[in-house]
């Protein structure tokens, strides 16, 4: 089996805002989304590997993009 390499974590970061750019996403939407404060979701997209599965899931359907897309090199 071939392992795969992730992308780092800035690069997640970058494709994460500019999908919700490019799909009007807003903070304060994901946030209530995600049941998180708002405070909660900048620190969580500062730092996007500090997401939960589940979160990364819904920011994911929010954004139009599939998580295997988001974490993987190909």
């Amino acid at each position: 089996m071939r392992f795969k390499k992730f992308n780092s974590e800035e690069q997640v970061r970058d494709t994460i805002i500019l999908k919700m750019m490019k799909n009007r996403v807003r903070k304060n939407n994901l946030a209530l989304e995600l049941g998180l404060s708002y405070p909660t979701v900048l620190s969580k997209l500062d730092r996007p590997f500090s997401f939960k599965v589940s979160e990364l899931l819904v920011v994911c359907s929010m954004v139009n993009i599939d998580i295997n897309e988001l974490l993987i090199k190909y």
